[in-house]
C-alpha cells in the first residue's frame, strides 16, 4: 500500500492485509497513516527483536490496532427513533413470549448504545403489566473500549441533541460526578460487556434483538456478506435486527424482511428462506455455529467437530502413487455424500482436492474443499481455496486466500510463490520485494514437502525460477 508522501511501506502493507483478513475491516489510507504514526511513534513498539511476531501472533494486539482504524463515535440514544421502536414495538412483543429474551449490542464501542437499551427496558418494566426479563450482552473488538463501557463513566460528549427526547430517562440512570457522568451501578449490572470479534461468528438462533449500527461501513464487501449472514442466523425466529440509518440500503439477505414502524427501518427474521440457498462468501462451505456462551463470558466458537490430520509428507506419498489418485478421489466424493469424514481422512481429502483441480474438475473440487473447510483452517486449506480461484481466473479472491495461508504459516512457500506471480505487473520494486519474500519462504520450508500442493516440482526448481525473474528485473 502506498501512503501519500510516504511511498510503499511493506510492513504496513502486511499489517493492513492481516487486519483485513482477521477482522474484516477495510483499511483506508488515512486510517493506515494514523496507524503508522502510532506504531512508529511508539518508542517501545519495535524496540524488541520479536516485535513483529508479537503483533502478528496475538489476536488481542491485532484487535487493539484495529481499534485505531475505526471511529468510536457514539453517544446515548443515538438515532433516537430506534429506541422508540424498542419501547413501543419490540418490548410489547417480547412481553408475550413467556420466556426470558436475549438482546445483543454488537460493535458496542464504549457502551452508550447498550446502556441506552438497558434504560429503555427498565423504563418499560416499571409500568408494564407484563415486564420483560432476560439478558443484554454487548461486545466490541477492542478491550480498551470495553473497559470504558464496564466502568460506565462518560464525559459530556456522550450526550447529544439527537437523544434529547430521552433526557428524562437518562436523568434517572446517569448522575454527575465531578467533570464526568456515572451510569447507575444497578443498571450496569444489567449489561454484560466482553471483547469479541464478530468475524468469529455468533451462536445460532440465540438473540431476539440485535443492534448492529454504524459499523457495517468499516467492513470489506466480502466481510459484509459474512457478517450479515452471521447476524441473520444469530436471530431467533421472528427476531429483530436494527442497523444504522445510512446502512439500510446495503442490507439484503434471504432471511431478513425489511420493515418500517415508528419512523425507523429495521429487519425481522423470516421463518423460511426467500431463496433456495444462502451463498457463503467466495463460495466456500459454511461452518457450524458456536455454542451459546454463558452470560458474562466471551464466546468460544467451536466450529470444528473434528480436527483433520494433515501431513504434507503423506500427501506427497499419495500423489507419487499416481495410479491410485483418481479412484481415491471418486471414493472420497462418494463417501462425502453419505458420511462425515473422520480425523484420519485429512490427507486423503487434501489429495483428492489437489487431484480434482489438476484435472480441472472444479465443481467437484469445490465440494471436497467445502468439506475440508468445515474442519480445518490451516495454511494448507487456505492455499487450496486460493488455487481453486487462481485456476478459475478469480485472482483477487485467490490472493485473499494465499495471504490467509501466509498468515498461518510463513514457511508455506507455495502461497508466497503465487502471490509473487500475481504481483508481476506491479512496479519493479514491489515485484522484487515479493520475489525475495518467496525465496526466503522457500529457504524456511523447503524440507517440508510443500511442493505436493503446487505441481510437485522441487523447491529448488521454484527458487531458480524466482531468481531468474529477479535477475531480469536487475537488467
Amino acid at each position: 500500500m502506498e501512503l501519500e508522501g510516504m511511498g510503499v511501506d511493506p510492513f504496513m502493507q502486511h499489517l493492513s492485509d492481516y487486519v483485513e483478513h482477521i477482522v474484516g475491516i477495510k483499511v483506508t489510507n488515512p486510517a493506515l497513516e494514523k496507524l503508522r504514526d502510532h506504531l512508529y511513534g511508539t518508542e517501545s513498539c519495535f524496540a524488541q527483536p520479536d516485535a513483529w511476531e508479537r503483533i502478528f501472533s496475538s489476536p488481542g494486539a491485532v484487535f487493539e490496532l484495529a481499534g485505531l482504524l475505526t471511529v468510536n463515535e457514539t453517544y446515548f440514544f443515538r438515532e433516537s427513533a430506534h429506541f422508540s421502536l424498542l419501547l413501543r414495538e419490540f418490548l410489547p412483543i417480547f412481553s408475550t413470549l413467556g420466556r426470558p429474551v436475549r438482546i445483543c449490542s454488537a460493535a458496542t464501542s464504549i457502551g452508550c448504545e447498550a446502556y441506552s437499551i438497558a434504560m429503555v427496558v427498565d423504563y418499560y418494566n416499571r409500568t408494564a403489566a407484563a415486564p420483560v426479563s432476560g439478558t443484554i450482552e454487548a461486545f466490541d473488538l477492542s478491550q480498551a473500549v470495553i473497559k470504558v463501557a464496564q466502568e460506565g463513566r462518560y464525559n459530556g460528549n456522550a450526550f447529544r441533541e439527537d437523544g434529547a427526547q430521552w433526557r428524562a430517562v437518562l436523568d434517572r440512570y446517569v448522575s454527575p460526578s465531578a467533570d464526568t457522568f456515572i451510569v447507575d451501578p444497578d443498571l450496569r449490572e444489567k449489561v454484560s460487556f466482553y471483547p469479541y470479534n464478530i468475524m468469529d461468528g455468533l451462536p445460532a438462533g440465540a438473540y431476539d434483538l440485535i443492534f448492529f449500527r454504524n459499523a457495517f461501513i468499516y467492513f470489506t464487501p466480502e466481510s459484509r456478506i459474512a457478517v450479515l449472514d452471521t447476524l441473520a442466523k444469530a436471530l431467533s425466529p421472528g427476531g429483530f435486527l436494527v442497523m444504522g440509518i445510512s446502512e439500510i440500503a446495503a442490507v439484503e439477505h434471504p432471511l431478513l424482511a425489511n420493515c418500517y414502524k415508528e419512523n425507523a427501518f429495521y429487519f425481522q427474521k423470516q421463518a423460511a428462506l426467500k431463496v433456495e440457498k444462502i451463498v457463503a462468501p467466495f463460495g466456500t462451505g459454511t461452518k457450524d455455529p458456536p455454542p451459546t456462551p454463558e452470560l458474562g463470558q466471551r464466546p468460544k466458537p467451536q466450529y470444528r467437530k473434528i480436527a483433520l490430520t494433515i501431513e504434507p509428507e503423506r500427501i506427497a506419498e499419495l500423489i507419487a502413487d499416481d495410479e491410485d489418485l483418481w479412484p481415491m478421489a471418486e471414493t472420497i466424493l462418494a463417501l462425502l455424500r453419505t458420511e462425515t469424514p473422520s480425523a484420519d481422512m485429512g490427507n486423503t481429502l487434501i489429495t483428492a482436492a489437489i487431484t480434482l483441480m489438476s484435472r480441472e474438475d472444479f465443481s467437484r473440487a469445490d465440494a471436497v474443499l467445502s468439506c475440508i473447510e468445515r474442519y480445518d483452517t490451516s495454511a494448507y486449506t487456505h492455499f487450496l481455496r486460493g488455487e481453486y480461484f487462481y485456476h478459475n481466473n478469480r485472482f483477487k479472491d485467490a490472493e485473499y486466500y494465499y495471504k490467509a495461508s501466509i498468515h498461518e504459516d510463513t514457511a508455506f512457500w507455495p502461497a508466497f510463490y503465487r502471490v509473487s506471480a500475481l504481483r508481476a505487473k506491479e512496479s519493479k520494486v514491489q515485484y522484487a520485494y515479493h520475489i525475495k519474500q518467496a525465496i526466503e519462504s522457500i529457504n524456511r520450508g523447503k524440507d517440508r514437502c510443500y511442493e505436493a500442493f503446487i505441481g510437485g516440482f522441487s523447491p529448488d526448481y521454484y527458487q531458480r525460477t524466482l531468481e531468474k525473474q529477479l535477475t531480469k528485473l536487475d537488467e
